[in-house]
C-alpha cells in the first residue's frame, strides 16, 4: 500500500483543504476533532456494557477491567476515527447530531475496522 494511501486515511481535513494555491496564512477554518474522537472513544468503551445489559437485562460495570477498555478504547478510536469523521463531519449540522453519529460508530466499531482492513487489503 503507498504511503500516500496512508496519509490521506489520516489526514481528516483533506477533504476541506484548497486544492488551489492559497496565500500564506491565508487557511480555511479549522474544525476541532477532539469532541468527535472523544464521543468515538465513549461509543467504543460502552459498547460491552450495552451488549451485555442486552443479553442479561442488567448493568454490570467491573471497574478492574475498565481501564483496559479505556486504553483499548483510544486505541482502536485512533485507527476508526479518520473514516468515521470522514463521513460523519458536515459543518453545516449541529456538533451534537455529529456526536451522536460518531458515538454511534463506536458502538459498532467492529464494523468499521473490519471494512478499513477489507478496503486497505482491496478485498471486498
Amino acid at each position: 500500500m503507498p504511503i500516500n494511501a496512508i496519509v490521506r486515511y489520516f489526514d481528516l481535513q483533506s477533504g476541506r483543504r484548497p486544492t488551489a494555491a492559497v496565500p500564506h496564512g491565508a487557511g480555511g477554518p479549522s474544525y476541532p476533532v477532539l469532541p468527535q474522537y472523544l464521543a468515538l472513544v465513549v461509543g467504543i468503551v460502552v459498547q460491552p456494557y450495552l451488549s451485555y445489559y442486552v443479553q442479561h437485562g442488567e448493568w454490570v460495570l467491573d471497574p478492574s477491567s475498565f481501564l483496559g477498555r479505556l486504553a483499548f478504547g483510544l486505541i482502536v478510536g485512533a485507527l476508526a476515527f479518520p473514516a468515521l469523521y470522514k463521513n460523519a463531519f458536515d459543518p453545516a449540522r449541529p456538533l451534537f447530531v455529529q456526536l451522536c453519529a460518531i458515538f454511534a460508530g463506536g458502538i459498532g466499531w467492529q464494523s468499521v475496522i473490519q471494512g478499513g482492513a477489507k478496503a486497505a487489503l482491496g478485498l471486498s
